[in-house]
């Protein structure tokens, strides 16, 4: 990042969020401990004008390898542009924080979903956690909420029990591929496994029925199968009867 920047971000730092901060994400020692709607902020700008220049050079911080992944997630190109970049900044990421900061917000991929979903692919059968973190991330957030047609949706306002086996629900453009994809996905490190039991919980609230069937034949292990469940009980979206049905889904 380049120096200027670099100074910008120390000015930003607070000692007492960076304590706060640090504690949520273990083995972090360049912290400075800026909040993330500043980071935004400052991404923002600095998408607006020359970016590549601005991330030419190597990152120092912990914060400014999150802004250069917010820079790329606000740039205006096409997707096909954006790609190269954003295959250099995935081996950057060494933390849950800075792949779901990132890969949330990284719009970008909804412009071509289905080029997304064909970029993907390789980082679901590496076997690194955070690679495979990253394509979860993206699958939950760019790829899982649209209709058959493309359009983005929003999770149900409420999950019933006649939504769990209703026949006749829409399916969505990729949840059916999601599903099976899940199916093949390396969990056994913590961050992937945590980021497909949040996937399939936002899954079951978005399509429950197609979710219920997977939950009754799915290939996950013990720990994220019951993750996923923990995660579907303690949403607001299931109802009470939903939950206690959920509850001896349990391994």
């Amino acid at each position: 990042m380049q120096q200027q920047i670099r100074e910008q971000l120390c000015t930003m730092a607070e000692d007492e969020y960076r304590a706060f901060s640090a504690a949520l994400v273990p083995g972090v020692t360049n912290m400075l401990g800026i909040r993330l709607p500043q980071l935004r902020k400052l991404a923002k700008q600095i998408a607006g004008q020359d970016w590549r220049a601005a991330i030419e050079e190597e990152d120092i911080y912990f914060e400014e390898k999150m802004l250069r992944g917010m820079v790329l997630s606000y740039a205006k190109e096409p997707l096909e542009e954006m790609l190269p970049y954003i295959t250099e900044f995935i081996p950057l990421v060494d933390s849950w924080s800075v792949c779901d900061s990132v890969f949330m917000g990284m719009n970008v991929l909804e412009k071509d979903r289905k080029a997304a979903w064909e970029y993907i692919q390789p980082y679901l059968q590496s076997d690194k956690e955070y690679e495979i973190r990253v394509a979860l991330i993206i699958m939950m957030q760019h790829l899982l909420k649209c209709d058959d047609k493309g359009k983005k949706i929003s999770r149900l306002k409420q999950v019933e029990m006649a939504d769990l086996f209703n026949e006749k629900e829409k399916p969505g453009m990729y949840i059916s591929r999601i599903l099976k994809a899940l199916d093949g996905v390396n969990t056994s490190a913590y961050y992937a496994s945590m980021g497909a039991a949040w996937l399939l919980a936002e899954a079951f609230c978005c399509f429950p029925y197609h979710t219920n069937l997977y939950l009754q034949k799915n290939k996950l292990d013990k720990l994220t199968y019951n993750k996923a469940i923990q995660k579907m009980i303690e949403s607001r979206i299931p109802n009470d009867e939903v939950k206690d049905y959920l509850r001896n889904k349990k391994r």
